[in-house]
């Protein structure tokens, strides 16, 4: 196992290649920002080596194959110089791609054209970059990210609307894929590395990487039978659950328009305890139609859940980055339960005395 990092100056020019590693570690989880962090000898280097913005590509060793670590690269943030055991050392961390998404807000208030946003998830979320990292829509000069693109619209996600205005970036898009995956459809994005300097930035229908789901036909098993599931949890969650909702679009009083949806089998769970109303306020939509649909949505959300979570252990029978991958679905066995989990999040640890180890975190829930 062998991991090197290729360092770019903040306008991409070429410093070196990093390989002499005390320790480095990797973290890249769906949806969010995650981090490199790696330690070196500081022999060689000074304070002025390293700079904020400084790009890296973290690329892995297996099996004699140099491959990309999961398609994305990292900007340096901080680092440190320090003495440890008398050793001297430098400490780097740095944030992935998505970091850039932090880096912008909606610069459009409530109402406006780029704060008031209906079309399905994906296209919400496709538009929100385009508006405020590219030059595709107008956006001012300064505020433009040299070699972010985004991605083709397909609408294949849910219908949403969405006020953003003066939202950050990331938190706006955040939203709207935890929404859209509330509502039924899973719906995920990324910062995908291209190209040295080159992103784009893509959504997700259904997984992040590939499907090895039961149905797939080409299924990954993962259970403690199968020796490759450590510390799973399988649980049942009506906490949260509203089951009858109202749902209030435009109008005042009594004249205000009021949809109410519920589902009758979930109150009947427990009747007549089981009744949990909830009320939306959908008074931005236009139509009735849409009030309706935002009721319904509102029911989904608040279902109960069964969630299956786990640790996934590599065996030489199923090995990380060989037979599954970041983002990947599997078939998950527990306490007589089978749920498909995604790879939700991946953290390698590598020391220089110790080799590698690595966390799997999976993440399912039952339709």
């Amino acid at each position: 196992m062998r991991y090197q990092v290729d360092w770019y100056s903040p306008d991409l020019v070429p410093i070196g290649t990093l390989q002499a590693f005390e320790s480095l570690s990797l973290v890249r989880t769906e949806n969010e920002v995650g981090a490199l962090v790696f330690t070196l000898p500081s022999k060689g280097f000074t304070p002025h080596s390293f700079d904020n913005w400084q790009y890296l590509e973290v690329w892995r060793e297996k099996g004699g194959v140099l491959k990309l670590f999961e398609e994305t690269a990292y900007f340096v943030q901080d680092f440190e110089f320090y003495s440890k055991g008398g050793q001297h050392l430098v400490a780097v961390y740095a944030k992935d791609a998505n970091s850039l998404l932090d880096t912008r807000i909606v610069a459009d208030p409530p109402g406006g054209a780029r704060a008031e946003l209906e079309s399905y998830a994906d296209n919400i979320m496709k538009a929100i970059v385009r508006n405020e990292l590219t030059d595709a829509h107008g956006t001012s000069p300064e505020r433009i990210i040299p070699g972010v693109s985004v991605q083709a619209n397909v609408g294949q996600s849910v219908q949403l609307y969405r006020g953003v205005g003066w939202q950050n970036v990331l938190a706006a898009v955040q939203d709207v894929s935890q929404s859209a995956t509330e509502k039924g459809t899973y719906t995920v994005f990324d910062m995908v590395r291209t190209g040295v300097g080159l992103f784009e930035f893509r959504t997700y229908i259904g997984q992040r990487g590939a499907d090895h789901r039961w149905t797939s036909g080409d299924v990954r098993l993962v259970g403690e039978i199968y020796g490759n599931l450590e510390d799973p949890k399988l649980g049942t969650y009506h906490g949260e659950e509203r089951n009858y909702v109202y749902c209030g679009g435009k109008g005042e009083g009594a004249e205000r328009y009021i949809k109410q949806v519920s589902d009758p089998a979930r109150i009947g769970q427990g009747f007549p305890w089981n009744r949990k109303e909830l009320f939306v306020d959908a008074r931005n939509q236009d139509t009735n139609d849409q009030v309706e649909s935002d009721a319904y949505a509102a029911l989904g959300e608040h279902k109960p859940k069964i969630v299956m979570t786990g640790k996934l252990i590599d065996t030489p029978g199923m090995q990380y980055g060989r037979d599954y991958g970041f983002g990947d679905v599997v078939s998950v066995e527990a306490y007589g339960t089978t749920i498909d989990c995604h790879v939700a999040s991946v953290a390698i640890n590598y020391r220089a005395d110790g080799g590698e180890t690595i966390d799997i975190s999976l993440r399912g829930e039952l339709e």
